[in-house]
C-alpha cells in the first residue's frame, strides 16, 4: 500500500483531485471558493452561521463511518461473508485513518490531514473495485461495474482514454448521482495522457494503478464527501 501511494502521488492524483474539487465546489458557491473555509467571528461575538461559525451553504459533510459505507457502497466493495485480501486492507486503512476523518458535519472539519486520509481509504477500496473488475475477465468485459472498455491484460499503450474516461463516468454516476461534466471528463482525459510519464507504458499493473487512481480521484471529491 505504501508503494501504491508513492505512486498516486508522483502522478499527480492530489492535483486532480483538487481540480475536480473547484469545478465541483464552484458549482456551489460559485467561482470564490473561499467559501469553503470557517467565517471570521465579527466584533460582536456573532457569525453568518450561529453555532457553527460556518456559511451556510446548504451542503453538509460526511462523517466518520458515512464516508466509508458510501465509498464501499457505491463501489460495490461490501465486505462478503468471507473477508478477502483487500477487504482486510481497507479494514486496515480505515482503522488507521479514521482518528482524521469528520466526526460532524460541518465543513470545517475538512483538513488537509482529513483528505489525505480520505485519499488513503478511498485507494483501497478502489483497489478491490478495479481487483473486482479484472478478476471477470476481459471476455466479459460488460459484466464489469465500472471498466468496461479497459484491458487489464496489457499495458497503458494499449488503452484507449475513452474507456478511462467511460468508466470514470459511471462511479461519478454512482458517486455524485450526477453524470460528470464536460470539465471533469477533460480533467480525466488529461490525467490519462500524462500518467504513462516515467512509467513502463507495457506493464499491465500501470493499467491497474490507472485505474485505481480514475476511481480514487472520484472517491475524494467534494460531491462525493458532501451531501
Amino acid at each position: 500500500m505504501t508503494k501504491l501511494k508513492r505512486i498516486l502521488k508522483s502522478i499527480g492524483l492530489v492535483q486532480l483531485t483538487s481540480a475536480l474539487m473547484v469545478v465541483a465546489f464552484s458549482a456551489i458557491v460559485g467561482v470564490n471558493c473561499s467559501g469553503f473555509a470557517p467565517m471570521g467571528i465579527g466584533a460582536d461575538g456573532s457569525n453568518s452561521s450561529q453555532s457553527t461559525g460556518e456559511q451556510d451553504l446548504g451542503v453538509s459533510l460526511l462523517t466518520s463511518e458515512q464516508i466509508l459505507k458510501t465509498m464501499l457502497s457505491v463501489t460495490g466493495t461490501e465486505s462478503s461473508a468471507s473477508p478477502t485480501a483487500d477487504d482486510d486492507l481497507i479494514t486496515r486503512t480505515y482503522n488507521l485513518r479514521s482518528g482524521s476523518l469528520p466526526s460532524t458535519q460541518g465543513l470545517s472539519q475538512a483538513t488537509g490531514p482529513m483528505l489525505i486520509s480520505v485519499a488513503n481509504i478511498a485507494s483501497a477500496v478502489c483497489q478491490k473495485a478495479v481487483n473486482n473488475d479484472r478478476a471477470v475477465g476481459e471476455g466479459n468485459r460488460d459484466q464489469r461495474l465500472f471498466f468496461r472498455q479497459v484491458d487489464f491484460s496489457s499495458g497503458l499503450t494499449a488503452q484507449n482514454s475513452s474507456g478511462m474516461v467511460a468508466a470514470f463516468d459511471l462511479i461519478a454516476r454512482n458517486s455524485w448521482r450526477r453524470e460528470s461534466s464536460a470539465a471533469e471528463q477533460g480533467l480525466i482525459a488529461n490525467f490519462v495522457s500524462e500518467f504513462s510519464t516515467g512509467v513502463d507504458s507495457s506493464d499491465p499493473q500501470q493499467t491497474a494503478l490507472l485505474a485505481t487512481s480514475v476511481c480514487t480521484a472520484v472517491l475524494t471529491s467534494i460531491d462525493a464527501l458532501t451531501y
